[in-house]
């Protein structure tokens, strides 16, 4: 089986609930999350574990997300003076506030979040290179 490059759009909350499923788990450097202020979008660079690949092959490929039409940004126990640190991503969530508008959440392990106020629900996942084994599957302890 051969890997098909993702290219996912996201229009709504439950199309959010999808991206989120195949990037838990990616991991990415400060460094390689940029917010573009003249065009109100961040943009994402991360190692994405490929969840829609068979258990039995563990694959990771790098994989570029935006999220456009931003009004504000906040982050929370995110050190953006380290550009060499490390992120895992957990989920990213839309909620409707006045709709179309409403909030992006990127929620990253160890309580670190970005919470975007957004025009509307717009985010692309597309991966960009060829994938590579990973290690191993991640896992998640479920009492934690």
């Amino acid at each position: 089986m051969t890997h098909k490059p993702l290219k996912l759009l996201a229009r709504s909350a439950e199309d959010m609930d999808v991206l989120s499923a195949h990037i838990q788990d990616a991991v990415l450097q400060i460094g390689d999350m940029t917010f573009l202020d003249n065009q109100r979008r961040i943009v994402m660079l991360m190692n994405r574990y490929c969840w829609e690949q068979p258990e039995s092959k563990h694959l990771r490929v790098r994989s570029a997300l935006q999220i456009g039409g931003i009004l504000t940004a906040q982050r929370r126990n995110i050190r953006t003076d380290q550009s060499d640190g490390i992120l895992s991503l957990l989920a990213l969530r839309f909620e409707a506030d006045d709709a179309p508008a409403g909030t992006v959440s990127i929620i990253f392990s160890g309580g670190g979040e970005i919470r975007l106020a957004v025009e509307a629900c717009e985010a692309i996942l597309e991966d960009i290179t060829e994938p590579w084994p990973a290690t191993r599957r991640p896992a998640h302890d479920a009492n934690a």
